[in-house]
């Protein structure tokens, strides 16, 4: 009797699974990891940067193009700090270079999923991610060690948080949401600003509290992204 009642204490949780969502990330695996062996060097300015960087703390931090340490890339660190961090754990080669952009590629088509499934449904959450699974640019950069992939990534993911805060009425969340745009920055500057008029309007659009607490939420943001943006 007493192992039934705590059964109907703490119900189990069934979690559903959608197959045809692992089918879609399974295509994409392939689509985006097909011949990353044979890389090479792929961006071989970056690449050399990927090498110099992971050869001390203060090159990784500044992104050094040189083992010297005294020029950097075109580009904030983000993007490459991730890469430095695959070589280092793997050694140097041409996949272990460009398996960040496939993982960051891999997630992106997950959360393209996750957004458009509370708003518009199962199935045009589906179509939604093979789409952008098949996109052709897509598939090449999620092949490169380029930073566009990553960028991408941290982009959708403040989309997603933003939407979070909006269900939750989470201040914090909005905070967090415009801090991933900064993030996003240091992967490739003012391209992440983008999307910011759209996240501002849609905050305010859908948003159901008053206005004053909808204020005081896009002042958090604001502040999150200046700080961020400038780390």
């Amino acid at each position: 009797m007493v192992m039934e009642q705590r059964k109907n204490v703490f119900p189990k949780k069934h979690v559903k699974i959608d197959l045809w969502l692992v089918a879609i990330l399974v295509l994409a695996a392939f689509l985006y990891g097909w011949n990353i062996w044979k890389a090479g060097s792929a961006n071989s300015f970056y690449t050399s940067a990927i090498i110099s960087m992971s050869e001390s703390w203060k090159n990784f931090w500044y992104a050094s193009f040189d083992p010297a340490g005294f020029i950097t890339v075109d580009k904030p660190p983000v993007a490459l700090w991730f890469m430095v961090i695959f070589v280092k754990i793997f050694g140097l080669h041409g996949w272990s270079i460009v398996i960040s952009s496939v993982l960051f590629s891999l997630g992106s088509v997950f959360l393209i999923y996750k957004m458009v499934k509370p708003y518009f449904g199962t199935l045009a959450a589906r179509i939604a991610a093979l789409l952008m699974t098949l996109t052709p640019i897509v598939v090449a950069d999620a092949r490169t060690n380029n930073m566009d992939a990553t960028l991408v990534f941290f982009l959708l993911l403040a989309c997603y948080v933003l939407q979070k805060a909006v269900s939750k009425h989470n201040i914090w969340l909005v905070g967090l949401a415009f801090a991933l745009v900064g993030v996003s920055f240091n992967v490739k500057m003012l391209q992440a600003f983008m999307i910011l008029p759209a996240m501002y309007v849609f905050y305010w659009i859908a948003s159901k509290e008053n206005w004053k607490r909808i204020l005081w939420g896009s002042v958090v943001g604001t502040i999150a992204l200046i700080v961020f943006t400038l780390s």
